[in-house]
């Protein structure tokens, strides 16, 4: 929302952002919001989880005496427009990424023409604006229990894996550096000293990378980063922690092989363990990203986690519940993984819950909902026992 606000600001708009997250009487407080203020146009960002809320929200600002237009977009209106233009009361539906389709939008608005559906396409990296931190509060939020805010340098992720929308294309678009170092002493300036790097795989191109940690480390702050082991080089390790690095994320998803190969992650078991044990090497804690129940799990392929987590001994760890969220290739080809049944209600698709709670959302032959749960509670209590 702040890539787009920044835009909209850049055309001559005045702008709100209305932050709902940890909101509860959120309802409330749209109301006093709508009773204080007048809007020409709203808009709405919308994931697969969030669906009803989003609803919800359009509801309510249906309620208001105006007939103030609603924009609709995220990555559920990319991938499943006509889903969003049925059961969501919005007069517009954005697809794909949206910074350069604004201007027309916004000109369609203004003379009476809005279409239900604009298409965005891919932004050129060096078109990619500085988002609009100012309309936000963003000490709100604290990032793994740290005063921190996200950075990103990118865009695009030229993996495939089977569990991924990749609404943001195939293609790797690095942000110039000088607009992320700019973008760095801006939240520096806001009071923060400590940055996450919110890129999944920074790492991609490593000359790049070995600039970026240069170019930081005069700066005195600390920071946490994203990567894929197949991309983790002793050397930017080293640069890494000296750099500022405290802690290094990797989306190692299973234990097991035969998981990996199913996921498509095209990276080996040891190239995991390898990756947790040189970053912890070199000073910086290794966080773990693991999936259960992604189609293909048992028992067995359980237990090969349990045994990687034990060998391995990442610092943190992350346990979420696999779910065919629109967009990725096993939402698009179910029969080619097996599954029988995908829910139809969008709020089921959450894929960690409190206290590591979930509730399934799809089917296979093998993997009915006990048996999804039964699998959950024993990767979850296992990870829990070994790791903390």
């Amino acid at each position: 929302m702040l890539y787009l606000a920044s835009v909209l600001e850049r055309l001559g708009h005045d702008v709100k952002i209305v932050d709902l997250a940890g909101i509860d009487n959120w309802s409330i407080m749209i109301r006093d919001i709508l009773s204080k203020e007048v809007f020409d146009l709203f808009g709405i960002t919308c994931v697969t989880p969030n669906f009803e809320m989003s609803s919800q929200i359009a509801n309510l600002l249906k309620e208001s005496e105006t007939r103030t237009p609603i924009v609709v977009g995220g990555v559920h209106p990319t991938v499943l427009p006509w889903d969003v233009l049925r059961n969501i009361q919005c007069d517009v539906v954005v697809r794909g990424e949206a910074e350069l389709i604004l201007e027309n939008l916004m000109n369609d608005f203004r003379n009476d023409e809005l279409k239900q559906i604009y298409d965005g396409f891919v932004v050129p990296s060096h078109l990619i604006p500085r988002p609009a931190r100012h309309l936000v509060d963003l000490h709100r939020y604290s990032p793994g229990g740290e005063e921190a805010t996200p950075v990103y340098t990118s865009r695009g992720c030229s993996f495939n894996c089977s569990f991924c929308s990749k609404l943001t294309g195939r293609t790797y678009r690095p942000i110039p550096l000088k607009q992320v170092l700019d973008e760095i002493q801006e939240v520096i300036s806001y009071g923060f000293k400590h940055v996450v790097f919110g890129d999944d795989n920074i790492g991609i191109q490593p000359q790049r990378l070995e600039e970026l940690l240069n170019s930081i480390k005069p700066l005195g702050i600390t920071f946490r980063l994203n990567q894929d082991a197949r991309h983790v080089k002793e050397r930017l390790l080293e640069l890494a922690s000296e750099a500022g690095c405290t802690e290094i994320s990797y989306g190692i998803e299973s234990g097991s092989q035969k998981m990996l190969d199913l996921m498509n992650k095209q990276n080996t078991v040891e190239q995991n363990r390898r990756a947790i044990e040189l970053t912890r090497n070199h000073g910086m804690s290794a966080k773990a990203y693991f999936m259960v129940n992604f189609p293909g799990e048992t028992e067995e392929t359980v237990k090969d986690t349990l045994r990687f987590a034990e060998v391995a001994m990442p610092d943190k760890w992350l346990l979420s519940a696999f779910a065919p969220l629109p967009g990725c290739e096993v939402f698009s080809h179910p029969d080619k993984f097996g599954i029988t049944w995908m829910s139809k209600n969008w709020g089921d698709y959450y894929l960690v819950g409190k206290e590591g709670k979930f509730k399934p959302c799809f089917k296979t032959r093998y993997l009915t909902f006990e048996r999804q749960i039964e699998l959950h509670e024993m990767l979850y209590s296992g990870l829990k026992d070994l790791l903390g």
